[in-house]
């Protein structure tokens, strides 16, 4: 089974990671993965959440990155595959 750090460095591109907003102002930010039905379980989306959350922590430095809740299976495509992050991004001091 893949692990969660596999899929964050996978998709890091398509995932929204590589291409984040640094504006000043408060925002949020949308991360999509392609995470195949079957292998969707509680543990490894938590565990893809707490990742992409670290890593947007050393995007955005001091700024305070909360975590909205994981909603799965939700990409448009019809797939079922696809689990949606979003997290808020405080505004910059």
């Amino acid at each position: 089974m893949k692990g969660a750090e596999a899929y964050v460095n996978d998709q890091w591109h398509s995932s929204g990671l590589a291409d984040l907003p640094k504006r000043p102002e408060p925002h949020s930010v949308t991360l999509t993965f392609i995470v195949p039905r079957d292998a969707q379980t509680t543990g490894l989306i938590t565990h893809i959440r707490d990742v992409a959350q670290q890593k947007l922590h050393e995007a955005y430095g001091d700024r305070q990155v909360t975590h909205k809740p994981v909603v799965g299976s939700v990409v448009g495509d019809g797939s079922g595959d696809g689990i949606e992050l979003v997290f808020d991004i405080a505004a910059a001091s």
